[in-house]
């Protein structure tokens, strides 16, 4: 009995259509959708985040009504100087002369920072005063997040790649936020950013346009 051959033509005719057909099957269970319009929004780093549940006592307030009460703040707004690493200070008790004579004053470490939600700067003086276990930590109460960002993070333009640093300057009572206030800082100076490569491109100082898209070094 003669063996039948097969057309290589045919057979991957045959091969074709099949894949066609599963093509279309597949294709199927497809559909374009639209994109949402609130994935054009600005996100927030700290949508969902839990600050109200790690509460710590700075000390005491009274109420309207006289009596006197424990202030409360939730520990994410804390920012202390890390007493390892030094900090400019103003000299501590220097004399300045006022009508009742010659008063020491006790000067802090503080920072100015522009609350880029407020349009405002932003006084931040490290007076309060924390300890855990045996060692006292010089703090402040910082709220808002962009602020808290900006001192924690800085954008060093020194190096010939500028890149986005900790600064050890200071520490977070609340450590498990450092992610997100990463996301705060990098909004905060990405306007900066890309004005200056664009800047850069037109001046032809560089040759890459960025095409307002920029890219945050780690």
């Amino acid at each position: 009995m003669s063996e039948k051959l097969t057309d290589p033509v045919e057979d991957g005719k045959v091969k074709k259509d099949n894949d066609l057909q599963a093509l279309d099957m597949s294709n199927a269970a497809l559909s374009f959708k639209p994109i949402p319009p609130e994935r054009a929004r600005i996100t927030r780093p700290f949508d969902g985040y839990p600050i109200g549940s790690r509460k710590v006592t700075i000390g005491t307030y009274k109420n309207k009504k006289g009596k006197e009460q424990d202030l409360v703040i939730p520990s994410t707004y804390i920012v202390a100087l890390n007493p390892t690493v030094p900090v400019y200070q103003d000299p501590s008790n220097k004399k300045v002369k006022t009508k009742e004579g010659m008063v020491q004053i006790k000067t802090v470490h503080a920072r100015v920072i522009r609350d880029r939600e407020l349009n405002e700067n932003i006084h931040v003086p490290f007076d309060r005063e924390m300890t855990i276990g045996e060692q006292t930590y010089q703090y402040a109460v910082v709220s808002a997040h962009n602020v808290r960002a900006q001192i924690c993070f800085k954008y060093d333009t020194t190096k010939k790649v500028p890149k986005i640093e900790v600064d050890r300057r200071y520490l977070l009572l609340d450590s498990e936020q450092i992610s997100r206030l990463k996301q705060v800082f990098e909004q905060v100076i990405n306007p900066r950013l890309r004005m200056e490569r664009e800047a850069a491109f037109i001046t032809g100082e560089s040759e890459t346009d960025t095409g307002g898209v920029e890219p945050i070094t780690e």
